[in-house]
């Protein structure tokens, strides 16, 4: 999908990592090592491919999705900061959905190589802007590193004065080869229905038979999915539950940057910090991760 951003290469920033710039001027990372390929955007700090040498792309990214930077990316892994789905009232109804991290632009701290692959880190911190939607400084970290296993890390540094609560999820979309090939194992036994407004029970594994968007409550630290093509185990650190979602063909219909026929070939499986969030005390930070590996 990458092939549709027309990016310019910049310059090298180490042996695997080149930036490059799209032409209405957003910025990416474009890494190729000896692990995996991998892209992210500046904007909005947001990783749109990963590959691993031999494997399927893991995740999936809409067709037409904007790329000029009003809007997120819609597929990869957006990163859902300082709240998930809609603001909360004491917050404001008019802020934007799933926060301001994935509709800002990020600087690269730094780029370096590992044994096991390339480390890239980037910076958000609070301005004037940020402060005016959310009271409260911070300097929101996030790290990939890319390898033959992809790890994220988001953390969240609380630099004011007094506490600061949030909710983030790692919104990974995860390109399938069809609805019927998706199994997820390991998401516990409790949800709740966003669809339907209530909590439900679920015995046995995860099928996708029909629209849905679930937050399990109890997961396992590791949850287990196949996708068609392999089997991928995430692992999923600090978090306290696993959303899963797709549109199914109704849902897909009425988005414009979703593309129309794509809902059956995509599943979104995200480590996420929901319902009361997490507590940061002012000096003390937090960290979400999601490590994806392949076992099969």
């Amino acid at each position: 999908m990458l092939e549709n951003f027309n990016l310019t290469k910049q310059k090298e920033l180490t042996s695997y990592v080149t930036l490059a710039t799209s032409d209405s001027g957003l910025s990416y990372l474009l890494i190729k090592n000896k692990h995996a390929e991998a892209a992210i955007s500046l904007f909005g700090a947001h990783l749109m491919r990963y590959q691993a040498n031999g494997k399927h792309p893991l995740l999936w990214m809409s067709n037409t999705t904007l790329q000029d930077g009003t809007k997120p990316f819609r597929g990869g892994v957006p990163i859902c900061w300082p709240w998930f789905g809609p603001a909360s009232a004491e917050i404001g109804a008019d802020k934007p959905l799933h926060g301001f991290a994935r509709i800002s632009e990020w600087q690269l701290e730094g780029v370096s190589e590992q044994t096991d692959g390339t480390l890239v880190h980037l910076v958000l911190e609070s301005s004037e802007k940020t402060l005016e939607m959310w009271p409260h400084a911070f300097r929101l970290e996030f790290e990939v590193l890319v390898g033959a296993e992809l790890t994220m890390s988001l953390t969240t540094g609380n630099t004011g004065d007094s506490e600061l609560r949030y909710r983030a999820a790692l919104h990974s979309y995860f390109d399938t080869l069809n609805t019927e090939s998706v199994k997820v194992s390991g998401l516990g036994n409790r949800y709740f229905d966003k669809l339907a407004q209530s909590e439900k029970a679920q015995d046995g594994d995860f099928l996708l038979t029909e629209a849905v968007d679930r937050i399990y409550t109890a997961p396992e630290a590791s949850v287990t999915f196949t996708n068609g093509y392999e089997t991928v185990q995430l692992d999923n650190g600090n978090a306290n539950s696993v959303v899963v979602w797709n549109p199914w063909e109704k849902g897909a219909a009425n988005m414009a940057d979703f593309d129309d026929d794509r809902w059956q070939t995509m599943v979104c499986v995200e480590t996420a910090l929901t319902g009361e969030g997490v507590v940061v005390a002012a000096g003390e930070e937090y960290t979400l991760s999601a490590t994806l590996r392949y076992i099969a």
